[in-house]
């Protein structure tokens, strides 16, 4: 055995023997010479009791335990052993030849080897003994690790759910609790409210006394709101000058008071930014009821926002709310129709499209898509253009993937429903929040598919694999929509691993009688087999078209061919 030079001292061993034939055989095989060994010096105590009270003088360095002690037995000495003495030193056990089974049974309650009496001879037993010290140190120095490692990642999840500048919770932190104050809102009936603060005229405070000034004030302002709300209550700095806050089990009554609270514990503030000259801000606030069919802040701030814009138009520094029995008509109209349409899903309906296995003719699939009840917002483009003006396409977009999800319950379970979303709702959106809309059955035979449009997919789609990945651990499907030549589609494939491609319809009318497109296709399809996805030829509207799709291998298609939406 190579020298240890861990070991350069002596080694303090304590024996808990009270049978004194096995402490004098074990000190005689201790004692017998090696110049490569470090020293071991053997300590004896007669029972448990008094071998507890031994190590709390913290000179030993490993212990040898009998089983079997007169104020102890069995396993229940070796629990009470590793407990009193905080697992700071390492224990062998010493057990008689017919309990050799034990063995295993005590180096699971924390025993770092056993040894049979009778059994052991010098090089045995010191071999044992510097064994067990070596792997209860790295043992030691892995608990140490992780506990580091436990402490680093508290630190990294406070930073991940913490605003550095103000202490208060970042969108993300706020994300978490909307989501969990809402699961109870819905369980318990009760009240939730937002309450969504902005600082007037803070833009001036920037502009004449710098961003350090700037940055002072929102940390007093912080400091104020805390004092202010209650400690049920959250607050977060959402942006800029702008901070929200969520009242559990509130009252619409009660919570215009304690907006008033806050308003005017802003509004008596005086901070000082020069010499002989302070400042006392105010801020304007909006007040909701939270509806319980929000599924992220972004919907939250989309509708607060309208809100909060009343007080800035009546002179700031006031609190706005709807009272319960008023509706929405003091919005601007185009935004007023599609705010209601996030409450009433009567103000959409929903089309299907077949999707169809094109060699058989047969049905295997429908494509889902939301059409607006207006003339001004009839097709997709135009309302969704408008609600991304108007900082609600998160809203809408939801709203939309809600009503397909419950539009395609009605059909046979073989029947593949496909929805749309769009990369940033599934950025918006928790996605345990996306799986609840589809129910339970939602996730089970991969009976939906979500489609991503690969042109809403900006620059690297690497920032969509964690969501991607949650819907799929769920069961949903994914499909890369709207994929045509010369784009990322190669990155999009290799990155997100979807299980459906669907290309684009431009690539695919007048392909009977366009060869570049047919070899590019060709080229896709081979790239798609490589990785075991399923290809499906969007826009198919002639005959021709279809056959020269079904002569290339591409299985399924939809398009006005093949069936229009309805």
């Amino acid at each position: 055995m190579a020298k240890n030079t861990e070991y350069s001292k002596d080694v303090q061993i304590l024996f808990i023997e009270d049978n004194l034939e096995d402490v004098s055989r074990v000190r005689e095989i201790l004692s017998q010479k090696n110049e490569i060994l470090p020293r071991f010096k053997l300590v004896n105590s007669t029972k448990l009791e008094e071998g507890i009270n031994r190590l709390s003088q913290k000179d030993i360095d490993i212990v040898l335990l009998d089983l079997t002690l007169p104020d102890g037995n069995g396993r229940g000495n070796l629990i009470r052993l590793n407990s009193e003495s905080h697992q700071d030193v390492p224990i062998v056990v010493l057990t008689n030849a017919n309990e050799a089974s034990r063995g295993l049974d005590v180096v699971s309650l924390g025993a770092q080897d056993y040894l049979v009496k009778g059994q052991i001879n010098h090089d045995l037993l010191t071999r044992t003994l510097l064994h067990a010290m070596e792997r209860h140190k790295i043992q030691q120095d892995h608990r140490l690790l992780a506990r580091e490692l436990r402490r680093a990642n508290a630190r990294l999840e406070k930073l991940v759910y913490s605003d550095p500048l103000s202490g208060l919770m970042n969108r993300r932190g706020l994300q978490e609790v909307l989501s969990r104050e809402l699961e109870r809102s819905c369980r318990g009936q009760e009240g939730l409210l937002a309450l969504i603060l902005d600082l007037d005229n803070f833009k001036y405070i920037n502009d004449t006394l710098g961003y350090g000034v700037g940055d002072i004030l929102l940390k007093e302002i912080s400091k104020t709101i805390i004092q202010a709300i209650r400690y049920t209550d959250y607050v977060a700095r959402i942006g800029g000058d702008e901070f929200l806050i969520l009242m559990p089990d509130t009252r619409l009554a009660e919570g215009a008071w304690l907006a008033e609270k806050v308003r005017r514990a802003i509004e008596q503030m005086t901070i000082p930014v020069s010499m002989g000259t302070r400042f006392r801000p105010t801020a304007s606030f909006g007040l909701l009821r939270v509806s319980p069919y929000i599924l992220s802040i972004e919907e939250l701030f989309a509708q607060s926002h309208h809100i909060l814009k009343q007080s800035k138009l009546m002179g700031k520094n006031r609190v706005s709310y709807v009272p319960e029995k008023m509706s929405n008509d003091y919005l601007n109209n185009q935004i007023s129709n599609i705010l209601s349409a996030l409450r009433n899903s009567n103000y959409y309906q929903v089309l299907k499209q077949p999707i169809l296995d094109l060699s058989k003719r047969e049905n295997v699939g429908y494509e889902f898509l939301s059409r607006f009840r207006s003339s001004e917002f009839e097709m997709p483009d135009d309302f969704f253009r408008v609600s991304f003006e108007n900082n609600i396409l998160t809203s809408v977009d939801s709203q939309c993937l809600k009503n397909c999800i419950a539009a395609g319950r009605h059909f046979p379970s073989p029947i593949v429903r496909h929805v749309n979303i769009f990369p940033s709702t599934l950025l918006d959106v928790p996605t345990r929040n996306l799986v609840k809309l589809f129910g339970p059955e939602g996730g089970k035979n991969a009976l939906y598919c979500v489609e991503i449009s690969e042109q809403q997919i900006i620059g690297d789609p690497s920032y969509l694999i964690e969501s991607v990945n949650s819907l799929k651990k769920s069961g949903i499907s994914i499909a890369i929509d709207d994929v045509g030549f010369g784009r990322s589609s190669l990155e999009s494939l290799i990155l997100l691993e979807p299980d459906v491609v669907k290309i684009d319809k431009k690539w695919v009318h007048g392909i009977a009688k366009d060869g570049g497109s047919e070899r590019s296709l060709k080229r896709l399809k081979k790239v798609t087999d490589s990785l075991g996805v399923q290809l499906v030829a969007e826009g198919i509207e002639t005959e021709e078209d279809m056959h020269t799709l079904i002569a290339m291998g591409v299985k399924y298609g939809q398009g006005y061919y093949l069936g229009r939406p309805s």
